[in-house]
């Protein structure tokens, strides 16, 4: 085992290597490898976007959705007081308060109560963050899933809404494997629990339970390949891992084929679209380059696919096994909403349970 860093810096680390990711990649995202290059660099896109209208580097809904993600362990934690709860129930009526921001609907009016500050005693540090209101090209698949589900009917792993496997769910479980890291196995579950709100493919939720379990690997101080291949272990004991399997192996032996240069490794794996592809192009990037963020980042976004989930998934896993030190201060500081990424982190932190040796 690695050395763990015993204070919140690898939550910082991944929270914020997870967003500068996102908006690394927000510009280039409907792009090809040789359109990024006419529009960027001829060697790709290298630094981080700002806006000019912010002056700050936009995420997309990943991040977005990632947050949100977040609030709601934090909420099922802060209504916990020591009893059984279900993680997933309050991770599903955060995505509503999420679905309320970007339509200003809610699945149904059993569930306004969350809005009413005399009936739900949970701060929702998010409601108050205005920017978060911006549509960032929309997830027509959750929306879908989460306008449906009327009295609690959302997606489940033994009850499904659908049969989509896209990124969709993964790009948003990061928080399940930082929480939950005392137990990569729980943190599996939680997060493939968590994609299931809205993405019920199989590849789809144990794409995302797999990236739970290596973020949560991650914490315990193993490092990136290392992690994954931990993770595998896990990925064996649920029905239906055959794909993500076969990917994440491909990711593996790729990061060990000196004569394949690392795109045309990325071009093997594929563009990120499905929740497999994105999970084992992340692992790539991040374990080839596990000593610099800025190379897992450029190379995750020069390709031809879905250039920000695939940057906002390996600077998640980057960020998580070196740290915040490993992501340049220029991007920290240009990161929209630095700051309530970072009070998310260490709330995140606060509440989680360490399995210290």
């Amino acid at each position: 085992m690695g050395k763990r860093i015993l204070n919140s810096d690898r939550f910082d680390g991944a929270i914020l290597g997870f967003a500068i990711g996102d908006a690394f990649g927000h510009p280039a995202r409907t792009l090809n490898f040789e359109q990024i290059c006419d529009r960027f660099e001829t060697q790709g896109c290298l630094e981080l976007a700002v806006s000019k209208k912010s002056g700050t580097a936009l995420f997309t809904d990943a991040t977005q959705l990632m947050l949100f993600t977040a609030d709601g362990i934090l909420w099922a934690d802060y209504e916990s007081k020591g009893k059984e709860i279900n993680y997933t129930a309050y991770v599903f009526y955060s995505y509503q308060v999420w679905l309320y921001t970007q339509t200003k609907s809610i699945a149904g009016k059993e569930y306004a109560w969350i809005f009413d500050d005399r009936r739900n005693k949970y701060h929702m540090r998010l409601l108050r963050a205005k920017g978060l209101y911006k549509n960032r090209y929309l997830d027509n698949v959750s929306i879908e899933a989460l306008l449906s589900a009327k009295e609690m009917n959302y997606g489940k792993i033994n009850s499904k809404i659908n049969n989509n496997s896209d990124n969709g769910g993964l790009k948003r479980v990061l928080a399940a494997g930082l929480y939950f890291n005392y137990d990569p196995e729980i943190a599996f579950r939680a997060g493939a629990d968590f994609a299931a709100i809205t993405h019920c493919g199989t590849s789809g939720y144990l794409a995302a339970g797999c990236y739970s379990a290596i973020i949560a690997e991650i914490i315990n101080g193993y490092s990136i390949e290392e992690s994954a291949k931990r993770s595998v272990k896990i990925l064996k004991n649920y029905n239906g891992h055959d794909e993500v399997l076969e990917y994440l192996d491909l990711a593996l032996r790729l990061l060990y084929e000196p004569s394949l240069p690392p795109r045309g490794a990325l071009a093997e794996i594929g563009s990120g679209k499905s929740a497999a592809e994105a999970l084992a192009i992340a692992v790539f990037c991040a374990a080839l380059h596990e000593e610099s963020y800025i190379h897992t980042i450029q190379l995750a976004v020069n390709h031809d696919g879905e250039s920000e989930v695939c940057a906002s998934l390996a600077g998640g896993l980057a960020g998580a096994c070196r740290g915040v030190g490993i992501i340049p201060r220029r991007w920290v500081k240009k990161i929209q909403y630095k700051n309530l990424l970072l009070d998310m982190s260490e709330q995140l932190y606060s509440v989680s349970v360490f399995n210290e040796e």
